[in-house]
């Protein structure tokens, strides 16, 4: 069985929005799963209003961040909060194996479709819920940016300098690792629920999704009470090889960390000098000339390029590396040879190049994503096929405001 196939005949249905919860259901659609997300009708899920946008221009139908992570799913345009519309969903719930859903804990129960609700329709059901700190405690129900869940997931206050305030990392990292951690529970629960025949949840927290991937600080602080400081460009000041500094087209990362990376790095920048010098032969003593060690190494990167000085590091076995932006990373030959990034049609037009699937099965072909659809684009052929509504069932649902 092909590495696409693997999770052929199972239907998702998908009640996701933004960012955390369509990673989660794109991971299990980009493998086979049948995924049917469920949009409030004419304006779409909130996703599709992120930037960036096809050729600049915002719209409904182009929203890059929309088109990479809905690839391959049916949208159906249903109100959550009218009647008919919960039931529809119901019906679909009813006939799925999963479902997926990352709004406020309680959000569903006051829709009327609650965990009981849920598995009454469908008692083998696996629901998945993404929240910023979970379904319980006391914090559930507060509310999360991604600037709170770096905070909170202790990102944030090693960054930046020691004497000036913390620097908040950006970007939506939590969202996608909880996301990746849903795709993964997912998959436990569906094969836990073929072996017991049970219904089965998934609890996923965005907070604790950032701590299991900032381990180095906790398991640093369980064993020896260590709390690392911001130390500016180096990893924290115990370790000043791990650092970042400028070469002649931009940056390099150096992260030598033993005692003989650091010799060979100083052989590289011609200071046999210091390599013989034993304070750069224990790591104990390191910490004790950073600045020197830097003050050796930046005369001889200022003069040459960040993947000439990546090539010269890898032939002596250094860990260093270039720091490239996007665009050098989409266009390296390492990417390109593996066809990493896969051109996707835009609902709305075009085409875009997006991240493919990093791991594939030996032997299988390149994997072919479906461009994300439009809003309600699958509205009649899923509830036409699925639960059987006839034409004049979809009209007086529209004319309702239920579907479109």
């Amino acid at each position: 069985m092909s590495l696409e196939q693997a999770l052929s005949g199972i239907r998702v249905v998908d009640l996701t929005h933004y960012i955390a919860g369509p990673y989660c259901t794109k991971l299990l659609g980009d493998y086979g799963a049948e995924i049917i997300k469920i949009e409030p009708p004419t304006r779409g899920e909130g996703g599709r209003t992120l930037p960036p946008f096809f050729d600049a221009q915002p719209g409904q139908e182009q929203s890059g961040l929309f088109c990479f992570l809905n690839t391959s799913k049916q949208s159906v345009a249903i109100d959550l909060t009218r009647q008919p519309g919960r039931e529809a969903v119901l019906g679909l719930i009813e006939r799925a194996d999963v479902v997926v859903e990352n709004f406020r804990p309680g959000t569903l129960e006051r829709l009327g479709l609650g965990q009981e609700v849920l598995r009454a329709a469908n008692p083998r059901l696996v629901s998945v819920a993404i929240s910023n700190f979970g379904a319980s405690g006391p914090y559930r129900d507060y509310r999360m940016t991604d600037s709170v869940a770096f905070a909170l997931g202790s990102w944030t206050y090693p960054m930046g300098e020691l004497d000036r305030p913390p620097v908040q990392p950006g970007g939506a990292f939590g969202q996608y690792v909880a996301g990746l951690y849903a795709a993964i529970g997912t998959l436990q629960a569906v094969r836990n629920r073929n072996a017991t025949q049970a219904a089965q949840h998934v609890d996923v927290s965005i907070q604790e999704a950032l701590i299991a991937t900032s381990l180095y600080d906790f398991v640093a602080f369980s064993y020896s009470g260590f709390v690392r400081q911001r130390s500016g460009k180096q990893f924290h000041a115990a370790f000043p090889n791990l650092v970042t500094l400028p070469c002649a087209d931009g940056y390099v990362g150096v992260h030598a960390g033993l005692p003989h990376q650091i010799v060979a790095l100083l052989e590289l920048v011609e200071r046999s000098d210091l390599a013989n010098d034993p304070r750069f032969r224990n790591i104990s003593t390191l910490a004790l000339c950073a600045e020197e060690l830097h003050a050796a190494l930046i005369p001889w990167m200022r003069d040459r390029k960040k993947w000439d000085i990546y090539h010269a590091a890898q032939a002596r076995g250094i860990p260093l590396s270039p720091i490239p932006s996007a665009q050098e990373v989409v266009e390296w030959v390492q990417l390109k040879e593996r066809q990493a990034f896969i051109e996707v049609e835009c609902p709305g037009g075009g085409t875009v190049s997006i991240p493919g699937p990093p791991s594939r099965e030996s032997g299988a072909p390149i994997l072919r994503l479906r461009r994300a659809p439009r809003v309600g684009e699958h509205t009649a052929c899923v509830l036409g096929g699925r639960l059987g509504y006839s034409n004049t069932d979809l009209q007086s649902l529209r004319a309702a405001g239920a579907i479109n």
